[in-house]
């Protein structure tokens, strides 16, 4: 993740992406996350990969003025700049968010992308008369009435991120004399982009420079540290340049230019061939289909597919109020309830599939998209199509139905004004495509859905009859070897010893009988509860399984019990389980023999809780790093033959049946060391 985070700051596009998405409603668990690498443990590495095939797929395939022919080298290389001085400066500074900084440099100047594919012709002309960004944002307020950072600002405010963040990219232009009263993160940029403008040495020498004066005065650095940080983060963006081959040279634009001229390209577009167009909007669309259909066949959950979808739509087209409205075959209705990411109002929607009832019913009905702007709607807008609108505070509705052979699996519903309607029109027969892709990747993953189920409801049925079997088959000969038992026990002498080992012997049938009958039982039967002495199980256990787990395998068996524990509530043989699985675990890491040592101690004190420990560790060769990392849950069956990998999934699940915690140390070449703490009951602490 680490790494991935690396690799997505190092373009603004895709960062904000990421920002968005993790803070959306259906991803956004609690806090604002504001760094990328926690962003991406919310998003996972299956949705980031249909996000960035979105963005591969709009930068390659759309063909508007403002995308052809923009050189962005000087763009990229001064956000990188920004960025990697607002981390080091907020490092030095002690800024307590440093990602936060780093993404606001980042996209300090993403207005003008935004400028720039919103109104490519009118912008494009104020780029090409500009020389640099400050004659750029003079020549914005003067024909624009505004600049790319009050945009860029907007933009980040759409996106619902940190406030601070949208300030510091608004006041990135502010003069010295104002950016004195703005907040930390501001000044942080400003400071960035100030220095990030600067050769690598003319710092030194514009020292009565008022930008560089405010920069020491405001945030109290060095000018000799402002200098050093230049140096370091200019050497790291020069590398980072050269793996994302950006070559700049002295005359480079820090904002977007045109090799060509301007009109050149004006002309070329208006010429364009027909029948290419076409074309390239047919590969256009069956490229992004394919790209798409990979990505949201790899998705889990119809809920992680349907946000997948949700995010692409809004890159592809454009468009950020996005609905969902499923078929309930059962009930002949629209439903919005259960889909993740949004409005409560759309859980307690229902419409009938009724074409008179709504414009909504009557799409899926029809299987054409159809807008409340159309002239001849298929439909009559009803009031239910007006708390959809207004439930996405949108103006108008465009409705797109999901099919898939044939059947109906329900509707996108975009909110829309009148603008973007007009807008995405030619785009229609795309949007149904896409549409109707969502629809086969979400009914495909309910076909598998539905026959895992029918397969583990036919496995389940078949371990159950398995199950009865083996209750009824191993019960006889075990309560045959009880009764043999109690006859030899009769016949051999009143031995204390040996009268004992028989007695547990019975015990363990008994228990091993239990095991075997809980198979035929649908419901797990709770526990036997009571109290019982941890000394006295582990001495019962040794006795019968001293021997042969560890004397007779040359294991040296090291004892040091505390005397007089207090007993421990809970389930005695849940205890003896758990001291089985251990001891032929360790006797089996050590086949040339070794030492095992057992160890209890009473008025342990965890948390406030008073616990008795049972320390258990052998003198092995230590368990793999990957294990290690998944212990306590069942191991793949193809570990090791003969063992399941289940044992210790066991031991976990059976101490935290008995309120306590179980914890290991393992260290190659030195054995493995378990500590079990079990709660000591409050009337039988010890002074």
């Amino acid at each position: 993740m680490a790494e991935l985070a690396t690799m997505a700051g190092q373009d603004p596009a895709l960062s904000a992406r990421i920002l968005t998405v993790a803070n959306s409603p259906a991803m956004r668990r609690v806090a604002e996350v504001k760094s990328l690498d926690k962003c991406l443990v919310v998003l996972g590495t299956r949705l980031m990969r249909t996000i960035s095939a979105c963005l591969a797929i709009q930068s390659v395939f759309a063909r508007t003025t403002g995308d052809l022919g923009y050189n962005l080298t000087g763009f990229w290389a001064h956000s990188l700049r920004t960025a990697e001085l607002a981390y080091a400066i907020a490092s030095h500074v002690d800024y307590p968010d440093v990602d936060e900084a780093y993404l606001a440099g980042l996209m300090h100047d993403i207005g003008q992308l935004l400028l720039l594919g919103g109104m490519s012709d009118r912008y494009g002309v104020l780029l090409d008369r500009s020389a640099d960004e400050a004659a750029l944002l003079n020549n914005e307020d003067s024909l624009l009435g505004t600049d790319h950072a009050a945009v860029g600002a907007w933009l980040i405010d759409q996106w619902q991120l940190s406030s601070f963040m949208a300030d510091a990219v608004l006041f990135h232009h502010m003069p010295a004399n104002e950016i004195v009263h703005a907040d930390f993160l501001s000044q942080i940029v400003w400071s960035a982009d100030i220095i990030g403008n600067n050769k690598k040495t003319d710092l030194l020498q514009n020292e009565s420079n008022t930008n560089i004066a405010a920069i020491t005065s405001i945030l109290g650095i060095k000018l000799t540290d402002a200098v050093a940080i230049q140096q370091l983060c200019f050497e790291r963006v020069d590398k980072l340049a050269t793996a994302l081959d950006i070559q700049e040279s002295s005359q480079t634009k820090t904002i977007p230019y045109l090799s060509t001229p301007f009109e050149y390209f004006r002309t070329k577009l208006n010429d364009s061939d027909v029948a290419y167009s076409r074309i390239e909007a047919l590969v256009r669309d069956m490229a992004t289909m394919h790209s798409l259909q990979l990505s949201l066949a790899e998705l889990c959950r119809e809920n992680e597919i349907v946000t997948a979808v949700r995010e692409s739509a809004r890159i592809l087209f454009g468009l950020g109020k996005i609905a969902f409205l499923f078929v309930q075959h059962d009930k002949k209705s629209l439903s919005g309830a259960n889909i993740g990411g949004q409005s409560d109002l759309f859980q307690h929607i229902e419409i009938s599939l009724d074409r008179v009832q709504s414009l909504a019913a009557a799409v899926v009905l029809g299987k054409q998209p159809s807008s409340t702007f159309d002239d001849e709607c298929q439909a009559s807008v009803s009031l239910v199509d007006v708390r959809i609108a207004r439930a996405l505070k949108c103006e108008g509705l465009l409705y797109v139905p999901m099919s898939v052979r044939g059947n109906n699996i329900g509707i996108m519903a975009y909110g829309v004004s009148a603008a973007q309607y007009a807008r995405i029109l030619p785009r229609l027969g795309w949007m149904a495509g896409f549409a109707n892709l969502a629809a086969d990747s979400i009914e495909t993953w309910r076909e598998l859905r539905r026959r895992e189920q029918e397969l583990e409801t036919t496995l389940t049925s078949r371990f159950e009859q398995q199950a009865r079997k083996v209750v009824h088959e191993t019960g006889n000969p075990l309560g045959i070897i009880k009764n043999y038992l109690k006859i030899v026990s009769r016949k051999l002498p009143d031995e204390h010893d040996v009268q004992q080992e028989l007695t547990i012997l019975g015990e363990e049938i008994d228990r091993v009988t239990q095991i075997v009958r809980s198979l035929g039982e649908l419901v797990e039967t709770p526990p036997a509860t009571g109290a019982f002495d941890v000394n006295v199980v582990i001495g019962e256990m040794l006795a019968l399984y001293g021997e042969s787990l560890f004397s007779s395998c040359g294991i040296a068996l090291i004892k040091s019990l505390e005397a007089n524990l207090s007993p421990v509530g809970g389930d005695r043989d849940s205890f003896k389980q758990i001291l089985f699985n251990i001891w032929k675990n360790g006797s089996e890491a050590m086949p040339e023999g070794g030492h095992f040592i057992i160890s209890t101690r009473g008025n342990i004190i965890h948390d406030e809780q008073h616990y008795i420990e049972i320390h258990l560790s052998d003198s092995g060769p230590g368990i793999p790093q990957e294990v290690m990392e998944r212990l306590f849950q069942p191991l793949p069956t193809n570990r090791r033959p003969g063992h399941f990998g289940v044992g210790l999934s066991i031991v976990a699940s059976m101490v935290e049946r008995l309120g306590g915690q179980i914890s290991c140390q393992s260290q190659a070449g030195k054995g493995t060391s378990f500590i079990i703490l079990l709660p000591q009951p409050k009337g039988c602490l010890k002074e």
